[in-house]
């Protein structure tokens, strides 16, 4: 199996279990700390990549689902019947990836820090991925670290898209605070029909065949707090990450 063709398989499993958004977005996310790309994962790299993406996948999968999706991913690394198999010899050490540099935010060469609420208009997808690259960028120049970094542009995204989905559109606000705690603020608003099913959306035992229940529910685990607000005039969803 070529080096391309392994992430499109381990994408494949993703997608199973989360929406291609996020399925997307988390296996960026965990290739990035381990200075790895979609078209550099080999056979020698692909049990590392399967290692990190077990935890990384905990926000968006319901945990009875969990122990399926981890099986499926280790089947990757199975030798088919005639095949060599995708794991790599037992005698040598899977390397360290180096740590993510942290970002100082103290002294002169440190960039300035946006302090106001910024709001981005979502009426598509390039607006929505505009939406999300800003807030990644945003959390980085907060000192954001690459999960936390990559938990904001996940969230962003999602909102993104339930609002293009079934409002026809929204508006995106981020405002950062760097007392009494450094975060991100995230604010996505809409004028759609409202969130039907909301209790059991964010309980996690409804399930939308298109997915919105799954996305919002998955934005609830990425945040360190999460506030929703609903009805036939529209949808506020409101969330931090802690820096």
């Amino acid at each position: 199996m070529s080096r391309g063709s392994m992430c499109a398989e381990l994408l494949r499993v993703l997608q199973q279990f989360m929406s291609d958004t996020a399925a997307r977005l988390v296996l960026r996310g965990t290739l990035e700390p381990l200075r790895l790309s979609l078209e550099s994962v080999g056979a020698a790299e692909l049990p590392r990549v399967i290692e990190a993406l077990e935890p990384a996948t905990r926000h968006f999968v319901d945990p009875s689902r969990r122990p399926q999706l981890a099986a499926q991913l280790r089947t990757l690394t199975a030798p088919a019947s005639g095949a060599p198999s995708y794991a790599a010899p037992a005698s040598a050490p899977i390397p360290t990836p180096a740590p993510m540099p942290m970002v100082s935010l103290k002294g002169p060469a440190a960039p300035q820090t946006p302090t106001r609420p910024t709001t981005y208009l979502v009426r598509n997808e390039s607006d929505a991925s505009h939406a999300r690259l800003a807030a990644r960028a945003l959390c980085e120049t907060l000192g954001g670290r690459g999960f936390e970094c990559q938990k904001v542009a996940t969230a962003v995204s999602e909102l993104a898209r339930n609002q293009i989905a079934y409002a026809g559109g929204g508006t995106i606000q981020l405002a950062p605070e760097q007392t009494p705690k450094r975060l991100l603020r995230v604010r996505a608003e809409d004028q759609g029909r409202g969130i039907p099913d909301l209790e059991r959306v964010l309980s996690g035992t409804y399930r939308s065949k298109t997915g919105m229940g799954l996305g919002l529910l998955g934005v609830k685990r990425l945040a360190d707090r999460f506030d929703v607000r609903t009805g036939p005039t529209g949808t506020q969803v409101e969330f931090e990450v802690w820096l």
